[in-house]
This record gives C-alpha cells, sequence and structure tokens, in this order.
C-alpha cells in the first residue's frame, strides 16, 4: 500500500470570522445597553433630587429629555444585541454541530465505539451547546461588566473622588470572589455531571429501547432504578453547583451594599462641608446599583466559561480523533471500468485490522473479482467477512493491495469510494418514519414506482401488498413493527435502490427461512445484473445467485 499522507492545516472558514465580527458588535451593543442603564439611573437620581427643588420646569427639560433617551435606547440596545449574538451563536452552533457530525461520519464504524451510545449523544447536542453559550452567557456578559464597571468608576470618581476609590475596590471584590467561587465549584462538579448524563441517557435509551424484553424478564424495575439513580446523581451535582453559584452571588450583593454604604459616608460628610451638591447626593448613592448589575451576572458567566472550555475538550476528543482511513491530499478521481460498468477489483496479501485491536481480524487473502462478477464470501464467525466489507467500504486501512480500476483504494477519497460500493448490512438501521422515507434515504428523488420496483427486487412483493397504507406505512422506532427478515430485505430494496457499481451483501439471507432465503437472493442476483456483487455468507448460496465461492480462513494467532 502507498504511504499515508499527512493532512494538511486547514485555513481558518471565512464563516468563523463572519461568527466573530457578529458577536463582537453583539458586545458592543450590549456594553451600550449597560451603559445606558447606568446614564439612566444617574441621571434619574438627579432629576428627583433636583425637582425636589422646584425649579422652573426649564431647568428640568434637557435631565427629562436625558431620561427618555436613555430609556429608550436601553431597551433599543438589548434589542439588538440579543438579534446580532445569538443569530451568531446560532449560526456557530450549526457549522459546529455538522462539523462533529461529520467527523463521527468519518470514524464510522471503527472509531465511533470508542464511546458509549449515551456519551456520544451527549458531546452531539449537549457539549455543542455549553461550547455556544461561551459566548452568550461568558464572554458577553463580561464585556458588559467591564465597560459598566469602568464607567461608573469614571462618574463617581468625577461625583467624589473617595467614593470612586470605594466603589472601585468594592467592584475589584465582587469581580474577584464571586466568580473564582463560582468557577471552582464548576470543575470540581464536571466530571461527576459528565458521567452522571451519560449514565442517564444511557439508562433511559436501555429502559426505552429494550422495554418489551424487561418488561417479560423482570427486570424493568432494576433497570428504571439504575436510570434514577444517575438522575439522583445528576441532580446531586448541579446542586453543588447552584450553591456555590449562591455563595458568588451573595458575596456579590455584600460587595454592593458596602459600595452604597461607603457611597453615603463619603458622600454625607462631603456634603455638610460643601465639596458636594446636594442634589448629586443621591446620583453618588444610587450609582453603585447600577455598576454592580452585570457584575452580579460574572459568576453565573464564570460558571459557564468552564462548562464550555470542559465541553470543548470533549469534543476536541472527537475532531482530534484520527481517522481509521485518513483521506490522500489529492485523492484520485475515482472511474469505473473504462469500457463501462462496473471497476475491477483486485487483492493481494490483504491485512486488515480494527482500531485497537491486537491482531488483524484478515489476513493474507487473495481474490480478483472481474466487472460484472458475483461472488460470495464465506467462512466462519472470525474469519474477517465483515471486515472485509468494510475495507472495500473504505472505513479501515489496510496492508496489501486493494486496488480498484488498477488503482490503490487509499488513493481514492473515502467519499468517492462509497458513491460507488454500496453496502447492505445485516444490522442496517430501519427509522421510525414511512417505509417511503426509509427506501429514499438511498435516493430521495426516487418515485413511488421505483420504490415498489426495490421492493419486489428484495423480495417483498406480497409484504408490500398487503399492507394498508401501502409506501406510507409507519414502520415504527427500529423498525418495531416489521420482522427481523423484513427488515434485512427493506435495507436490502434501499442498497438496490441507491444502483451503485458495486454491492457488498453482508449476510443477506439473515433471518430467513431456506424458501425464502433462495427467493430473495435469486431475484437480488437478477436486479445486479451486469454489476459486481460480493455477497459474504455463513451458509450455502441456492445454485445460479453467483459466479463462484471463496472461502475464509480465521488468521492465525499472532505469536
Amino acid at each position: 500500500m502507498p504511504p499515508r499522507r499527512a493532512t494538511p492545516q486547514r485555513s481558518k472558514a471565512p464563516w468563523r470570522n463572519a461568527v466573530a465580527l457578529q458577536l463582537s458588535l453583539g458586545a458592543a451593543l450590549g456594553a451600550l445597553s449597560q451603559l445606558s442603564s447606568l446614564a439612566l439611573l444617574a441621571t434619574a437620581a438627579y432629576l428627583v433630587s433636583r425637582a425636589w427643588e422646584q425649579p422652573p420646569i426649564l431647568y428640568l427639560m434637557v435631565a427629562i429629555t436625558a431620561v427618555r433617551l436613555f430609556g429608550i435606547g436601553r431597551g433599543a440596545l438589548r434589542y439588538a444585541e440579543r438579534l446580532v449574538s445569538h443569530d451568531a451563536a446560532f449560526r456557530g452552533l450549526e457549522r459546529l454541530r455538522v462539523a462533529v457530525w461529520r467527523k463521527l461520519a468519518r470514524l464510522a464504524p471503527a472509531g465511533v465505539p470508542l464511546w458509549r451510545p449515551g456519551d456520544l449523544q451527549a458531546r452531539l447536542v449537549d457539549d455543542v451547546d455549553g461550547v455556544g453559550d461561551r459566548w452568550l452567557r461568558g464572554a458577553l456578559p463580561l464585556a458588559g461588566a467591564v465597560a459598566v464597571a469602568s464607567g461608573a468608576v469614571v462618574l463617581q470618581t468625577a461625583l467624589l473622588p473617595a467614593a470612586g476609590a470605594v466603589l472601585a475596590l468594592a467592584l475589584l471584590a465582587a469581580a474577584l470572589a464571586g466568580p473564582a467561587l463560582a468557577s471552582w465549584s464548576a470543575r470540581t462538579a464536571l466530571r461527576a455531571t459528565r458521567d452522571a448524563r451519560g449514565d442517564l441517557t444511557d439508562g433511559v435509551r436501555a429502559c426505552l429501547d429494550g422495554r418489551e424484553e424487561l418488561v417479560a424478564a423482570g427486570t424493568d424495575a432494576v433497570a428504571l432504578e439504575r436510570a434514577l439513580d444517575a438522575d439522583r446523581r445528576l441532580r446531586r451535582a448541579h446542586a453543588r453547583i447552584a450553591w456555590t453559584a449562591g455563595l458568588g452571588q451573595a458575596a456579590g450583593l455584600a460587595a454592593m451594599a458596602a459600595a452604597v454604604v461607603g457611597a453615603l459616608w463619603t458622600g454625607v460628610p462631603a456634603v455638610a462641608a460643601g465639596t458636594l451638591d446636594g442634589v448629586l447626593l443621591a446620583v453618588v448613592a444610587l450609582v453603585p446599583l447600577a455598576a454592580f448589575e452585570p457584575v452580579l451576572a460574572l459568576p453565573a458567566a464564570a460558571q459557564q466559561t468552564a462548562v464550555a472550555k470542559a465541553c470543548g475538550r470533549r469534543l476536541l476528543e472527537v475532531t482530534r480523533t484520527p481517522d481509521p482511513r485518513p483521506d490522500p491530499f489529492e485523492p484520485m478521481e475515482f472511474e469505473p471500468n473504462p469500457l463501462g460498468g462496473p471497476p475491477y477489483i483486485e487483492i493481494k496479501r490483504l491485512a486488515v485490522a480494527w482500531p485497537g485491536a491486537a491482531a488483524p481480524a484478515l489476513q493474507g487473502l487473495d481474490l480478483t473479482v472481474q466487472p460484472g462478477e458475483h461472488v460470495a464470501v464465506m467462512g466462519p464467525s472470525g474469519s474477517g467477512k465483515s471486515t472485509l466489507a468494510a475495507a472495500l467500504m473504505g472505513f479501515l486501512p489496510y496492508e496489501g493491495c486493494l486496488r480498484f480500476g488498477g488503482i490503490e483504494l487509499a488513493d481514492y477519497d473515502g467519499d468517492d469510494v462509497r458513491r460507488t460500493v454500496g453496502l447492505c448490512s445485516q444490522d442496517a438501521h430501519v427509522f421510525d418514519t414511512t417505509l417511503a422515507e426509509n427506501l429514499r434515504l438511498a435516493r430521495p428523488s426516487a418515485t413511488d414506482e421505483e420504490l415498489a420496483r426495490a421492493l419486489r427486487w428484495a423480495g417483498l412483493r406480497d409484504w408490500l401488498d398487503g399492507l394498508e397504507e401501502g409506501l406510507q406505512t409507519r414502520l415504527g422506532e427500529h423498525g418495531r413493527t416489521v420482522s427481523g427478515g423484513e427488515r434485512g430485505r427493506i435495507a436490502l430494496a434501499r442498497c438496490l435502490l441507491a444502483d451503485r457499481e458495486v454491492l457488498v451483501l453482508d449476510e443477506p439471507d439473515a433471518h430467513l427461512d431456506a424458501a425464502t432465503a433462495a427467493r430473495v437472493l435469486r431475484t437480488a442476483a437478477a436486479a445486479l445484473e451486469g454489476k459486481t456483487a460480493i455477497v459474504i455468507t455463513h451458509r450455502p448460496l441456492p445454485e445460479g445467485v453467483v459466479d463462484r465461492v471463496v472461502h475464509l480462513s480465521p488468521p492465525s494467532p499472532v505469536g
């Protein structure tokens, strides 16, 4: 096999720059909204104090207009900030989730078993949301708090330097103590939250997916108790986070009260000494309230930032997991047989191992498949039949020679391979939707006539005719309304509908009696006339289904 080339570093996507620009604009709008709140409270305090002196109304017009301006501006700026920042966050989340999903698709089927189903679902859903919340609930509140705190200290210092110093110290204490406590609590509880969340998802999935079997075996109460135990652990972890977040809020409120008391403690003597206008005393006393409004949100922001970092690390575990079969820098264009039809397949001394396995699951295979030939691959369990199917689909790396059309499979892009080679797996998934939609996964533009023809090819003519709703029949969760044999033939019809040049059939006769299996295999062989077919099976096939049979043996143990 040719040497594998390293994957190049990709430049930063333009959409990331656009999202970063939008988030920066949202942060600026949020800071302006918070500054408007500060200006509104200060102006309103001045207006009330000055109005108590009953001056001519014209003396108050500037303050009255300013109150209206800051009041309207606060709401308008807050609305604009939410609109811009949430739009940017949702755009980023969409692309991040799609990127994680595409990476998981590249890992399938060899790399995905590295994680439990519940843990994998938590990464794809909760962790992606957690990374997005880092900006909405972490960075943006911090930007607003910095802007308002700086503005409040400048204003307070301009009115009364001593009060400004007290406010600065109180803000600094609140900004350090509350977030530090919240961040520490989040870090200590993250592992418990992560494990309990994965266990809860797995437990709920087990209860729902296997509810009939659990009830029949009388173990439904045990399975439910396991899920409830995970739920209790998750609630305890969240309670610890909430408790310490409350302590952070209490520290902020205590600092705010100290700032107000300090403002009065320095302001009243200043008014008595004549160094501060009495009208401005209300402003000095109320500015800390506006200054602390965004600062009180910092503990939750710090907590969310810690959670987001942990979520980001978990997503990096997925995105940095090496592809079982990495694609080359400059892949060759996948061309079928130059004379038309399926490509010529040549296999020599093929050895294939699953990621993490100590020894190859398939070793020393030699096989040549001519265009349009139907070949059966037989062997006992453990002989590497399914491993061969995964290698032919471009899912696994290999040693030796595996050529399509005279070119190594490793030199093709994996997606191009799978657009030419189709796989009918024995455990193909049937979705909880209509029969038609399950089939159109293979070809979305297929007509009802084409769907019905594919079902006939798969030996489901009588079954389809017996359905009251025909192609619009819902198959239920995991295809619960159909039998195992019908589920396998639906998967076969889906693969026939995809019209690939090469089709790998993995145990197409599973769950079928001998007579039904013979009828289905003969019909499928006729439908695949002119195409290359590799039929993987563990039992003899009927006469005329394949052109020849290849037998596999389990690889010799290492050492």
